[in-house]
């Protein structure tokens, strides 16, 4: 799966009832997609407003082909879904999906949505640490009003503005998947804690994660390129290699990251969770009736929660409409 700078996996640790990083400056009414990075670039009506980046995702997303199997060992039979944490609706996925939700007993997701935690990463003062190259970079990208937002702030949250700028905030899968169990009774549960992923969005998307995402991101179009090919194959269901990307490591290479920094980054950030969550899946899984939501990259390639449970003698078959 494409990631940019490590931000499109580490929205995985954001969910709408806990997160909300992304600042709320005044937005413009102009079309973004025509003349954003001139008139608009000058006027700094960025981030689009709400309407506008609603419009974008409808286009850029018309309908889901999901990451969606069926789990299947001694004869029970549960589902998991891969998701995408920010800009892709409930609505947008097949009837199979919500029928098997609805059919479910039991609804696992990474945190149970009632878990809550104090944890409360410490305000920075962002702009004096970035220096005035850097801030003034960051201010171009994100626009001014929200960079005087963040002039003081947590690198975590400037990191995942940057990343989810351009995202539709009035869809947000997990929260609706959440909504939809809870009102047909299903119960639900977490695989792992709210406190415990705050710590690692933390530790991971650091001061210097966010001055290498300034540095390696040329400008605005370039956030709008990558945030739609990402969009794009997520819904047409095509990604097929999980944590950093070619691209992305190459970018983190020449701002400084070593191979084995970023090989331990994806580690923390995907494959240790992944390992966690199979014996949990096991137990659930033995059950049946039970349907999982997490994010998509969590279930792809060797090191993926699907190649790891048909190593422990599931059958797992996508569904894909």
């Amino acid at each position: 799966m494409r990631t940019f700078a490590l931000t499109a996996v580490a929205l995985a640790l954001v969910t709408a009832c806990r997160h909300d990083p992304t600042p709320q400056p005044r937005t413009g009414s102009a079309d973004p997609w025509v003349q954003r990075a001139g008139a608009a670039a000058s006027l700094d009506m960025w981030p689009p407003s709400l309407a506008d980046r609603h419009a974008r995702a409808e286009r850029l997303c018309p309908t889901v082909t999901p990451y969606f199997f069926e789990i299947a060992k001694d004869g029970k039979v549960s589902h998991i879904l891969g998701t995408r944490h920010v800009g892709v609706p409930f609505a947008k996925f097949p009837q199979v999906v919500h029928d098997d939700l609805h059919a479910a007993k039991l609804a696992v997701f990474e945190v149970a949505p009632d878990d809550k935690t104090d944890f409360t990463a410490p305000d920075e003062p962002l702009r004096d640490e970035l220096g005035s190259a850097d801030w003034s970079h960051f201010a171009n990208l994100v626009g001014t009003q929200a960079a005087d937002m963040l002039e003081s702030g947590t690198p975590s949250t400037a990191t995942l503005a940057l990343a989810i700028g351009l995202e539709d905030p009035s869809a947000i899968l997990d929260k609706e998947i959440q909504d939809d169990a809870a009102n047909a009774g299903i119960p639900e549960r977490g695989l792992e804690t709210a406190e415990f992923q705050d710590h690692v969005l933390a530790k991971l998307l650091d001061l210097r994660m966010l001055r290498a995402t300034i540095e390696t991101t040329k400008d605005r179009a370039e956030l709008d390129k990558d945030a739609a090919k990402d969009l794009r194959e997520y819904c047409a269901g095509t990604n097929d290699t999980p944590g950093t990307d070619a691209e992305t490591r190459a970018k983190l290479e020449h701002v400084g990251y070593t191979a084995a920094e970023i090989d331990a980054q994806d580690e923390v950030l995907v494959y240790s969770r992944n390992r966690d969550w199979i014996p949990k899946l096991q137990k659930l899984f033995a059950q049946g009736d039970v349907f999982v939501a997490v994010g998509a990259d969590h279930l792809l390639g060797d090191k993926g929660v699907i190649a790891l449970l048909r190593k422990q003698g599931f059958t797992a078959t996508r569904i894909s409409k």
